[in-house]
C-alpha cells in the first residue's frame, strides 16, 4: 500500500484499519490548514473513490491525498527522519543483560522462556546512543526506576524502564523500527514491514511486571513506534546498525578520517553518520522549529504540490 509521490508504504496484514491510517499520517503530513483525504488512486483520472477513517480493513493498494473535495492539495511532510541506532556500549551491556532477564524471564512478545537465554537479548525502547535527545525530551524526570547511578548511567538512560526482553531475531527487527508497540491500543504490535506476521496483531506481555518502579514507561514505547512509522511509511531509508570494534575512531573527540579501516567500510559510513545527527540535534530542532513556522505561514517554497 502506498500514498503516491510523499510516502512509501505500510505493509498489510489484514489488521490495519482507515481509522488507524490516518491517525498515523496525521503524525507527519502537514497542509495549509486544508481539511485533505485519502482517495484510491485511478491511473487513468488520478483519483477514485474517497476513503474515509472508519473500522473498515485497509485493503491493499495505491492512494493519493487530495483535499476532502477532491482537487490537489499543498502538502508537506515534517522533516523529522527515523533516529538512527547505535550498538549498546560493551561496558553497560552487562548491567542491563542481568535486570532485563531477571525482571522478564522471557521474551515479552512470543513468551519464549530458555534457562540459559542464549535465544533472548535485552534491548533498549531509546536508544542508548542518543543521550542528548533522551534528556532534551525529559525523559530522565519520568524515571521512578530506584536503581544506582552505576547501573541506570548518569542521565538514567539504561534504566530497567527502557529495557525489555526479546527472542534474539525479534531483538534486530526492533533495532530497525520494523514493528512497534502501541500503549494506547492495549499495548498491541504493529509491523510496519512483511515478513513479520507470527508477531504483528500481538499484545506485549507485561502483566509480570507488578511493580511500577520497574515496567517500561508507555512515553518510551510511543517514541519508538513513531521511528517506525518515519521510517517504513514515511520512506526514508537510513543504513543499518552494525557494530564493529574498529569504529572506536568515532569518540567524543575529532575524527580521524584518514583511518580507512574505521569509516571506510558501510558499517564505519554508518556510525559516522551516527554520531554527526548526534551532535547536531540541536541545529536540527532549530531547522524543526523553522519549518513548522513555514508551513503555518502556507509558504510555497516549504511545501510540495501533490498531483
Amino acid at each position: 500500500m502506498i500514498l503516491l509521490s510523499l510516502l512509501a508504504g505500510f505493509w498489510q496484514y489484514g489488521t490495519l484499519k482507515w481509522d488507524e491510517f490516518y491517525r498515523y499520517l496525521a503524525e507527519f503530513v502537514y497542509t495549509d490548514n486544508t481539511a485533505w483525504t485519502v482517495f484510491e488512486y485511478d491511473p487513468v483520472r488520478r483519483r477514485g473513490a474517497p476513503c474515509l477513517s472508519g473500522a473498515e480493513i485497509v485493503p491493499p493498494g495505491s492512494y493519493i491525498v487530495l483535499s476532502s473535495s477532491g482537487e490537489p492539495i499543498r502538502l508537506a511532510l515534517l522533516i523529522t527522519c527515523p533516529r538512527l541506532r547505535n550498538p549498546s556500549a560493551p561496558a553497560l551491556e552487562a548491567h542491563c543483560q542481568i535486570r532485563g532477564y531477571a525482571r522478564d524471564q522471557k521474551c515479552i512478545i512470543t513468551g519464549l522462556r530458555t534457562n540459559t537465554y542464549t535465544r533472548l537479548k535485552v534491548a533498549h525502547i531509546f536508544p542508548q546512543g542518543h543521550d542528548t535527545e533522551w534528556v532534551h525530551m525529559g525523559y530522565p524526570s519520568r524515571i521512578t526506576d530506584t536503581a544506582d547511578e552505576a547501573v541506570m548511567g548518569p542521565m538514567k538512560i539504561n534504566s530497567i524502564q527502557n529495557l525489555i526482553t526479546l527472542r534474539g531475531d525479534l531483538y534486530d527487527a526492533w533495532e530497525n523500527y520494523e514493528y512497534g508497540v502501541d500503549p494506547n491500543n492495549n499495548y498491541r504490535i504493529t509491523a510496519f514491514t512483511n515478513g513479520n506476521e507470527d508477531i504483528n496483531g500481538r499484545f506485549l506481555q507485561l502483566d509480570h511486571i507488578k511493580d511500577p518502579t520497574l515496567r517500561p514507561l508507555d512515553e518510551l514505547f510511543t517514541d519508538h513506534f513513531m521511528q517506525g512509522l518515519y521510517m517504513h511509511m514515511k520512506g526514508t531509508d537510513p543504513p543499518p546498525t552494525h557494530e564493529d570494534d574498529d569504529l572506536i575512531a568515532f569518540g567524543d573527540g575529532p575524527f580521524d578520517l584518514s583511518n580507512t579501516k574505521a569509516w571506510g567500510t558501510r558499517e564505519g559510513k554508518a556510525r559516522l553518520e551516527f554520531t554527526l545527527a548526534d551532535r547536531l540535534f540541536d541545529h536540527q530542532l532549530s531547522q524543526q522549529d523553522q519549518a513548522t513556522s513555514a508551513v503555518n505561514a502556507a509558504d510555497a517554497s516549504a511545501l510540495e504540490i501533490l498531483e
